[in-house]
């Protein structure tokens, strides 16, 4: 019986635990790194689907300034190919040109055990203020906008990545996120991923950028 109500206990407590830390996600935390100093602002919480259904949503934003040219952020952000670079994703590819500001775009991600391959699709826009000296590429999930593969879609997934050039050899850059995976995963899988994944997604864009001859 001691053990039987020990047990109890250990699965209440592991229970009670649980619903602390996702209760605690969903308020905004704010973290700053190390040396770099980005900034970056999280919070997992839910949302209902079309479908009615409660689906997780991981929101982020993380902001940093750089020593990198406007021009070469740009560029980095344009060819699709590098954006599996700081996404993380297989395969990041264009799929169809729109027009000059606007494409379809296709990313593949193959994550490790048990988590299942999946995908996502997107319209990516481009905006660009010459006298704000700003440029913002936008995407927004189009899962219907290229062929379905046998694997998950990503049918909720809203991005922005904003470079705005202060004209003192810098760059304020800023990518801003919500998106609802594929399946569930546990709040503390999520949030440690936190500061250091968003981090790495502007570290790796300032790397690319100052790659550019």
């Amino acid at each position: 019986m001691k053990d039987r109500a020990q047990i109890t206990l250990i699965i209440v407590s592991v229970f009670l635990l649980n619903a602390i830390l996702i209760a605690q996600t969903k308020e905004w935390n704010i973290e700053i790194t190390g040396d770099d100093s980005i900034t970056v602002k999280s919070r997992i919480a839910e949302r209902i689907d079309e479908k009615g259904d409660e689906m997780q949503l991981i929101e982020y934003t993380a902001t940093t300034t750089a020593s990198v040219s406007l021009h070469n952020c740009i560029s980095v952000l344009k060819e699709v190919s590098n954006h599996k670079e700081f996404t993380d994703d297989e395969i990041s590819q264009k799929v169809e040109t729109l027009s000059d500001h606007e494409w379809v775009v296709y990313y593949y991600t193959n994550p490790p055990w048990p988590v299942p391959d999946n995908d996502c699709v997107a319209k990516m826009s481009l905006s660009e203020e010459e006298s704000q000296r700003t440029a913002i590429f936008t995407l927004s999930a189009a899962p219907s906008m290229y062929e379905m593969k046998d694997v998950r879609r990503m049918t909720y997934y809203e991005v922005t990545y904003e470079f705005k050039d202060l004209g003192t050899g810098k760059i304020e850059m800023t990518v801003a996120s919500k998106s609802s995976p594929t399946v569930q995963f546990p709040a503390w899988m999520i949030s440690a991923w936190f500061p250091e994944g968003p981090a790495d997604i502007l570290r790796t864009i300032i790397r690319l950028a100052n790659s550019i001859q």
